[in-house]
């Protein structure tokens, strides 16, 4: 009990500071919403989130869910919110496919593979990210044909106005496969992605996918040498053993920090408002923002919805993370 107290004794003043820290803190935030609301009252400005359920009064170029100008406010947060989650997801598959391919590209026997892998590392993770996503918008997709002189490949046709895939719709109670076909200046029918998504798909994929290429190439050479010989002498090749050999167990100690690139891949996703993708601070930083006037709200949005997919990507990686530790144990 004297060796408690003395303790306690001892900490107070680190105690007393925190709190009376965390008191100022908490003060200066309460006067500066104060001071905002003050000033939005003088001003007549309206405040709150009631603006969700107003008409918004404008189109979205790519939306996943149905969305016209009759739609709210609160439905155009919903279809910014989804078409980040789009890049996000896209760009964070392609660039787990390249780095892996480039992890064991790095550690392969081959010189010149080798080579090629380090180059790409080396170039591609030393040029800024919206140069690239500037690279790819603005030149390697502006090269592309018109609609008239589509490059199509089966049913899948490839021009300045973006890639156009098959889909299947709905039509009189059966899925009927839609195929694009060239109208004049437009392609009818099919899935469209934009140029917009493209480019920013693929400046953020090979952007982070060099990042990421050194996560995992580290993850595999932490795995002992003897697994892979032990999986040679039960008879699986090179490609199998590094598929279900070595990877799961480099995978195990790589996850945990490419949970930080893949996170830092879905913050970097707000530069699409640079190409005017219809991102999450496209749409609702930039152009609710402007047509409600409500700076704070919107703004608000703008951090909650980033934060939740961050913590999104944290959980997901999570869980793969202990899935492999369950595998690994049995």
């Amino acid at each position: 009990m004297k060796m408690s107290r003395a303790v306690l004794r001892e900490r107070l003043p680190g105690y007393a500071g925190q709190a009376l820290l965390l008191a100022a803190v908490a003060w200066l935030a309460w006067a500066g919403l104060a001071n905002f609301l003050e000033n939005l009252r003088r001003l007549r400005i309206a405040s709150g989130f009631d603006f969700l359920d107003v008409q918004a009064g404008f189109e979205i170029a790519q939306s996943l869910v149905p969305f016209g100008p009759g739609s709210s406010y609160g439905a155009a947060v919903l279809v910014a919110a989804l078409n980040t989650l789009l890049v996000v997801a896209l760009a964070a598959a392609l660039g787990t496919a390249v780095a892996l391919l480039v992890a064991f590209g790095r550690l392969a026997a081959q010189p010149l593979v080798r080579a090629a892998c380090t180059v790409y590392v080396e170039v591609f993770r030393n040029i800024p990210l919206l140069l690239q996503v500037f690279f790819w918008y603005f030149s390697a997709i502006a090269l592309l044909p018109s609609v008239a002189d589509s490059l199509q490949f089966g049913d899948v046709l490839l021009n300045n106005r973006g890639l156009f895939l098959p889909w299947l719709q709905w039509v009189d109670g059966a899925l009927v496969l839609d195929r694009p076909r060239a109208e004049g200046f437009n392609v009818a029918g099919g899935l469209t992605l934009l140029p917009e998504l493209i480019a920013l798909t693929l400046a953020l994929a090979l952007y982070n996918g060099a990042f990421l290429a050194e996560i995992f190439r580290a993850g595999i050479q932490s795995v002992p040498p003897g697994q892979a010989e032990a999986a040679a002498t039960v008879g699986l090749g090179g490609m199998r053993a590094a598929w279900l050999v070595v990877l799961p167990q480099a995978l195990r100690l790589a996850l945990p920090p490419a949970a930080g690139q893949y996170q830092a891949l879905a913050k970097a996703s707000s530069l699409a408002a640079a190409i005017g993708y219809p991102d999450i601070m496209q749409i609702v930083g930039g152009t609710v923002l402007s047509q409600t006037s409500q700076a704070l709200e919107a703004m608000l949005l703008v951090v909650v919805l980033y934060a939740a997919i961050n913590l999104l990507i944290a959980l997901a990686v999570n869980l793969a993370n202990r899935r492999l530790l369950r595998r690994q144990s049995r």
